[in-house]
């Protein structure tokens, strides 16, 4: 006999919940473990993977940019037809913040370490150079968003050339993290009051 009723459906929805929390601190381990081996291997530095505190005045300045970006994009998206973040359905509270830490700030923190981290460093230094890397990174990372739609796809590969000249002016990882998690943490504050 199937289970049903609100433990079951609250079972489930912890189950997928923790999974939202469990691949993105994997991604970040594996990231981590992966920057070291970089680092030693190919003897570059891990601050070329961008590990470095960022200049005060260029984190100010990527932040302010980066919410003008957020304005403009919320009032272009209903005039392109895009969709909108979807409201969250009535989660229990434990699910809730369980979400917030997985999409608002793990999810964010494991892309940019992987994205505008490891393989932009990777890049960077090879034929395509920081623009090259900058485009492939954002093209590559929007690409795997595609369960959202093409033109949702389209406008995050414009949030990742911002995100990867961020990482590439600044010289630090911290600033595209920042970046998307208030972007990803905007977009969790539009659906839970959506």
């Amino acid at each position: 006999m199937a289970k049903t009723g609100p433990c079951h459906n609250m079972d489930s929805q912890l189950r997928s919940t923790l999974m939202k929390v469990a691949l993105p601190l994997v991604v970040i381990a594996g990231t981590l473990i992966a920057s070291q081996v970089f680092s030693k291997r190919k003897g570059i530095p891990l601050r070329d993977a961008g590990f470095a505190w960022p200049k005060i005045s260029m984190l100010c300045l990527w932040l302010a940019i980066w919410i003008v970006w957020i304005v403009v994009t919320e009032m272009a998206i209903p005039v392109l037809g895009l969709e909108q973040a979807k409201p969250w359905p009535n989660y229990p509270p434990l699910i809730i913040a369980l979400r917030i830490a997985a999409i608002g700030i793990l999810g964010p923190v494991s892309e940019e370490l992987l994205f505008r981290g490891i393989l932009f460093a990777a890049l960077s230094r090879q034929r395509p150079g920081p623009a090259g890397a900058i485009v492939i990174c954002a093209v590559t990372w929007a690409v795997l968003h595609y369960r959202y739609g093409w033109g949702t796809v389209g406008l995050i590969a414009l949030d990742g050339l911002l995100l990867g000249t961020a990482r590439h002016q600044s010289r630090s990882i911290l600033v595209p993290i920042l970046m998307h998690v208030i972007g990803n943490l905007y977009s969790i504050y539009q659906s839970l009051h959506g």
